[in-house]
């Protein structure tokens, strides 16, 4: 019987005339993030089946991924590198408007050095951040504008906690926008992540990556493991936030 099947029941509900069509909508979105946040929750850890607390980790990040979005729309200065960019242009635009320090929104220095430069490279075969001119990606170039933009404005930022060692955790940080722009008269949207890795020791945060996607799929992938960050000095602090001491300034 369907009340014994939750997908059944689901199902049933949402497509009743108990739910009109938008909020049956709004209802499928959100939990359609959910079930995908869960696979990819799943594959990542190779589990067969995840706690309910895991699951209801996954739903609680997907209520925040639809309520908590940073979305701004790019024209002007940050498209500039839009009409081509080759190598050399992303390097010299690299140095010039990127490297160096930011702060976000919760006040946190984010340091922007030269190894960073490695984001706008990506080896096809290995997947690694290698500086060589076949490696690189004007995909990756042309969306340097976003790099400070994103991290000094989203409050869209989601932390996960990575093994160090036997014992040890490392923190990163995903600074997400979704982004709307005009390219040859058409709209594009894609989504858009600045990763920053908290070092052990000294409480430095430095830029990793920056990386554009452009399927929604993609983007869960992406921060499937983590949870929301909101700084300590915040005010509404719920359980979708996760909370911590500001790190150390350089």
């Amino acid at each position: 019987m369907a009340e014994n099947d939750p997908i059944k029941s689901l199902n049933a509900l949402l497509t009743s005339p108990l739910f009109s069509r938008q909020n049956a909508e709004k209802v499928a979105r959100v939990c359609y993030d959910t079930a995908r946040l869960v696979y990819e929750r799943q594959k990542q850890t190779g589990k067969s089946q995840l706690k309910t607390k895991e699951v209801s980790d996954s739903l609680t990040l997907a209520q925040s991924l639809h309520s908590n979005a940073f979305r701004f729309i790019a024209e002007g200065p940050l498209i500039e590198l839009f009409g081509g960019c080759d190598q050399d242009a992303a390097v010299e635009y690299f140095a010039e408007k990127v490297m160096g320090n930011v702060k976000d929104k919760s006040g946190r220095t984010i340091v922007i050095d030269e190894d960073a430069l490695k984001s706008i490279y990506k080896d096809p075969e290995s997947g690694r951040h290698e500086k060589c001119e076949e490696n690189y990606e004007e995909v990756r170039g042309k969306r340097l504008p976003w790099v400070r933009y994103t991290i000094d404005n989203s409050d869209a930022v989601y932390m996960e906690e990575e093994p160090l060692g036997r014992t040890g955790i490392r923190r990163k940080f995903f600074y997400t926008a979704i982004v709307t722009y005009k390219h040859k008269q058409e709209e594009h949207t894609s989504y858009y992540v600045v990763l920053v890795r908290e070092e052990a020791k000294s409480g430095i945060l430095r830029m990793v990556t920056a990386f554009p996607m452009f399927d929604r799929d993609g983007f869960l992938h992406a921060i499937a493991m983590s949870k929301r960050y909101v700084h300590e000095n915040k005010e509404n602090i719920g359980e979708s936030t996760v909370t911590a001491p500001a790190s150390k300034e350089m």
